[in-house]
């Protein structure tokens, strides 16, 4: 049995298997928000959300660090932008761990996965773009006041394939297949049914159970996050969180490329 900790991530290796144990804990505080709701004859889409936290605490771990690693081997320790076998097996653990297997998960249990639920249909296009846009300049200028305050050095060297392919693959592929999970999924189709500062939370917390990093920069990640909720909230589509997300990441791979 294998053991990581890192401050908000909790994940243990079973063999083949990998268990994020923080984002199971949070699936199953959701599912007993559910049972209450469920007693007191309320709707809920609160148990879609626990069953879609225990698969994504399951599956990133078992393919990352378990079912991937023949095909995609990953040096120790990882470079970034030189071991082009992280950013396809990151990228591919990411499509199906926060779009495909979720997305299988909904349909068979025949909830609606309509475009407006998942995010992807704009109800007022001038609107969008004005909450992005506003969204895009707090999150770029928190993401550059923490970078000169708490900065971090995580690219080293690159090569220029490496570094095409973890643009398109990891700060194009997987932010938005992240995005789509913990805002699209998570948020925005349940914003009918759930009160939308719990989802924000669940969220929240869930995404950055997934991200090993410092308080201080636990912090901004949870500001940048609740961010792109708010503006998902308002607009009721993913556009700008993806905008937000996507920038912030291209931003970050500029002040590293030595």
């Amino acid at each position: 049995m294998g053991f990581g900790l890192y401050f908000g991530v909790w994940n243990v290796y079973f063999g083949p298997i990998g268990i994020n144990l923080s984002v199971i804990l949070l699936g199953l505080f959701a599912l007993v928000l559910a049972i209450l709701r469920k007693l007191r004859g309320k709707q809920t889409r609160l148990f879609e959300v626990s069953y879609l936290l225990f698969l994504v605490g399951f599956l990133y771990f078992t393919l990352h660090g378990r079912l991937l690693q023949p095909i995609f081997p990953i040096s120790l320790p990882e470079k970034p932008l030189v071991d082009n076998n992280l950013t396809f097996n990151y990228a591919l653990t990411s499509l199906l761990t926060f779009l495909v297997f979720p997305a299988l998960l909904l349909i068979f249990l025949r909830s609606d996965v309509s475009l407006e639920k998942f995010g992807f249909k704009v109800l007022d296009f001038k609107q969008t773009m004005l909450y992005a846009f506003l969204g895009l300049i707090f999150t770029a200028s928190l993401f550059l006041f923490s970078h000169a305050i708490f900065g971090y050095r995580w690219i080293f060297e690159y090569t220029f394939d490496g570094l095409v392919l973890w643009i398109l693959l990891v700060s194009f592929l997987s932010v938005f297949t992240q995005t789509f999970f913990f805002i699209g999924i998570l948020v925005n189709r349940c914003l009918s049914l759930e009160n939308g500062f719990l989802l924000a939370i669940i969220s929240i917390l869930a995404f950055q159970m997934f991200i090993p990093a410092s308080l201080p920069w636990t912090v901004a990640n949870i500001i940048g996050s609740a961010t792109k909720i708010a503006v998902t909230w308002k607009t009721r589509n993913i556009y700008g969180a993806v905008l937000m997300s996507v920038t912030v990441n291209l931003i970050d791979i500029l002040i590293q490329i030595p």
